[in-house]
């Protein structure tokens, strides 16, 4: 089942200048973030199966949408992170499954 995504957001962070001193070129950092329906909340499941794929469709969208927002290829990203944050009725479990590392695999 895919993700209900419910609101997606990308935004583009650049520094200029840090502790004083001029950065050239600036660093360019972007975030991209999806809030997702969590097909488990308030209720228990031995089987996470479904944020582990929901993840995976995550990593490849929010991988895009960040490269894009930085005008580069995906091969030119030095580096990248990933967290996820479950809402009152969600459990830690479910982070960690949406975070498996199908969750922007190279």
């Amino acid at each position: 089942m895919p993700a209900n995504i419910r609101k997606l957001i990308v935004q583009v962070d650049e520094v200029r200048k840090e502790m004083g001193q001029t950065i050239e070129p600036p660093t360019r950092r972007a975030v991209a973030i999806a809030v997702i329906e969590n097909p488990y909340a308030g209720r228990y499941s031995e089987n996470l199966d479904e944020l582990i794929a929901i993840g995976e469709e995550l990593g490849a969208l929010l991988g895009q949408k960040a490269v894009a927002a930085l005008g580069i290829a995906p091969a030119d990203a030095q580096s990248y992170g990933k967290a996820a944050i479950v809402g009152e009725n969600g459990e830690l479990e479910h982070a960690a499954a949406i975070l498996h590392p199908k969750l922007g695999a190279p």
